[in-house]
């Protein structure tokens, strides 16, 4: 622990340093960073993000949002859940992505339909940038394509509901499907929800300035490769925009990118959640979501997709896909794989306790 400590120190300490040092160092590059992260925050960003902000408080404080999450129920329950909050929860997440997923987890555990335990399993599953950002801009601005876009984002979806069902079974909730009794909250205000999404916002927006402020100080500093993986595990919009340009491994390192998230999502998903979520699962589940989402990806990739490599000779033709009806094949494979290995897991470990 003592060593932990140590290392935690002298890691922050190095980071005071660069901090500081990078505005004097590349003064130029930070100032067109942070003008980007502004204009991402004023522009995208905002359009995505803000108003969900806002959807996820109305949605888990009025009863009625049930009706509108019955078609995720089934999902809820194949990742091991019986909670009609998780539904909602779920379907803030597929919606909006990570931020109003966390927001929707915590208002749940705050008023007490769901437990920390149940909202720490589930966010596994709504971690996840949301369509508008995946599928517009970083499918048609960035790779050129929608249809890649929305190949990414059916990605992601599906790595993080399957990691989600993996890791729960492997360490189900003890108290899972059985909740705290809901407490009887007043009719929710609507200008104390616009003021905790406007504050949250602000939050959030802090985030994605000062990281894509040390994903760029590090790519003036590093060569490419360092500012490619530097972007990637800091901040993901920084990260898809690095990996975009890198020509044939471009579309599968916005992949990775979207499947890690970066330093600035968890960090941001700490900010919103309370103290009662630990959120060691998440940081375990990235481990499953990254090679889970590559294969989803390539599994997915529509043919005729070769004009994205740009870098590729034009009588190149890329021999990369299998029919639909074999790439439904292979995820029930894996299913019943992960499936098994489960089993035999939990064998295991009822043999060693017992």
């Amino acid at each position: 622990m003592i060593r932990v400590g140590k290392f935690s120190s002298v890691l922050f300490l190095l980071l005071v340093v660069f901090t500081g040092l990078l505005p004097f160092a590349v003064p130029q590059i930070c100032q067109e960073a942070l003008r980007e992260g502004l204009v991402l925050c004023g522009g995208p960003l905002l359009l995505s993000l803000f108003p969900f902000l806002v959807v996820s408080s109305l949605l888990i404080q009025c009863p009625a949002g049930e009706r509108l999450a019955v078609p995720f129920r089934p999902v809820v329950r194949l990742i091991g859940l019986d909670n009609h909050c998780a539904a909602r929860v779920l379907m803030i997440g597929f919606l909006g992505g990570f931020a109003p997923a966390a927001s929707a987890a915590a208002e749940a555990v705050r008023t007490g339909q769901m437990t920390a335990e149940e909202a720490d399993a589930l966010l596994l599953a709504c971690v996840c940038s949301g369509p508008s950002f995946v599928i517009l801009t970083v499918g048609r601005y960035l790779l050129g394509s929608t249809e890649l876009g929305i190949c990414l984002f059916v990605s992601q979806i599906l790595a993080g509901y399957l990691s989600a069902a993996v890791l729960f079974r492997l360490h189900p909730c003890r108290n899972a499907g059985t909740p705290a009794e809901p407490q009887s909250f007043p009719t929710p205000r609507l200008d104390q929800i616009l003021a905790s999404a406007t504050q949250t916002y602000l939050k959030l927006c802090g985030f994605v300035l000062y990281f894509r402020m040390l994903a760029a100080g590090a790519g003036a500093i590093f060569p490419q490769a360092v500012e490619t993986i530097a972007a990637i595990l800091l901040e993901v919009c920084a990260g898809c925009s690095a990996s975009a340009g890198i020509g044939f491994w471009g579309s599968a390192l916005c992949c990775a990118s979207l499947s890690v998230q970066g330093l600035s999502v968890l960090l941001q998903i700490r900010t919103i959640c309370p103290v009662e979520m630990t959120l060691r699962p998440l940081y375990q589940a990235r481990l499953l979501h990254l090679p889970l989402s590559l294969a989803f990806f390539y599994l997915l990739m529509p043919a005729g997709e070769q004009d994205v490599f740009r870098t590729l000779r034009p009588w190149v033709v890329l021999m990369n896909r299998v029919p639909t009806d074999c790439a439904l094949l292979v995820f029930a494979a894996c299913c019943v794989a992960a499936s098994a290995l489960t089993s035999a897991a939990r064998q295991i470990n009822n043999d060693i306790t017992s």
